[in-house]
């Protein structure tokens, strides 16, 4: 099977399944409350709708509010040709960047989403830039962090490497300095969806709002953009945890198509895992409060930095 094909593949199982998986999630939250919930489907319905209606854009709306919705889609992409999805073997787009590359553009996409919400001049839009930007600027450190603690174990920052390292050795896997990392990039994945405890994506007031209060200008097209750019996010987020962190098994090789089958059943089953983890803390917890977030951040950021030291302190890691 050509390297080329199964790039494609990876790249368009993120775009056809990050809705799917965002449907599951929001579904299987209302069963876990005891409600009827929307289809698991809901994601690709509203999708269908917003493609074909026009937009309603501000008057005082400039390029940068057009074109934030395709950036931000065309970084989360990116990063799914860089990342190991459904296969172990680096692709052809592998080179591009390493986890720590991924992460500036992963931040990329957020600062344009912000920059946008700014654009405008609403109240609302500029509170909730205002509100991701200050999480982002607690969130990305930690990020980058938790990214060196698994560069630590494997002595590399390349993302396959470090799922063969973890993947060859069970030492390695129970490693403080890979335990740490583990949860403290688990806890950023809720941080940086907008998931309890940092947000409630189901929230509807808006001056509560903090992922959502910066879209709310968007409309039609650039609206479906946006909402797809943000489960691809949550899909990327969930697989590069389950791949790299939890469960680096499973995978498949970049010759066959068999291979590309079988990573992506693969990835789907280990999402329905991280999926039922969110979705307990989803409905066990309640939403922090605002200034009570940089605690919980603060937490993410002590667990990898922990990670780190230990890594030192221990000896021996990577051998």
């Amino acid at each position: 099977m050509s390297p080329v094909v199964l790039q494609i593949l990876q790249s368009t199982v993120v775009l056809v399944f990050a809705p799917l998986y965002a449907g599951v999630l929001a579904r299987a939250v209302a069963i876990v409350q005891s409600k009827h919930g929307p289809s698991i489907l809901q994601p690709y319905h509203d999708l269908a709708k917003l493609l074909r209606k026009g937009s309603a854009i501000s008057e005082n709306a400039s390029w940068i509010f057009r074109i934030a919705p395709f950036v931000a889609l065309s970084s989360y992409l990116t990063v799914s040709t860089i990342v190991p999805i459904i296969t172990d073997e680096p692709l052809p787009l592998a080179f591009l960047a390493d986890l720590i590359g991924g992460a500036f553009v992963l931040s990329l996409a957020g600062f344009i989403i912000a920059l946008a919400a700014l654009d405008t001049a609403s109240p609302l839009g500029g509170l909730g830039a205002s509100r991701t930007t200050w999480i982002g600027s607690l969130a990305e450190p930690a990020l980058i962090l938790v990214f060196f603690t698994v560069a630590a174990v494997s002595r590399s920052d390349n993302p396959y490497f470090e799922n063969h390292t973890i993947a060859g050795s069970i030492t390695t896997y129970v490693l403080p300095t890979h335990l740490l990392g583990l949860v403290a990039f688990f806890m950023l994945v809720l941080a940086e969806n907008g998931r309890i405890p940092i947000d409630n994506p189901s929230g509807s007031i808006e001056i509560s709002m903090i992922e959502e209060s910066r879209v709310l200008e968007y409309s039609g097209r650039e609206y479906a953009l946006i909402k797809w750019a943000s489960w691809m996010k949550l899909f990327l987020l969930s697989a590069i945890f389950m791949n790299v962190f939890v469960i680096p098994w499973g995978l498949g090789h970049a010759d066959t198509i068999l291979g590309g089958l079988q990573g992506t059943l693969a990835v789907l089953a280990k999402l329905v895992i991280c999926g039922t983890a969110i979705v307990i803390i989803d409905t066990s917890f309640a939403k922090l409060r605002l200034f009570r977030i940089a605690e919980f951040l603060g937490a993410s950021f002590l667990f990898a930095l922990i990670g780190i030291v230990t890594s030192y302190v221990v000896g021996g890691v990577g051998k």
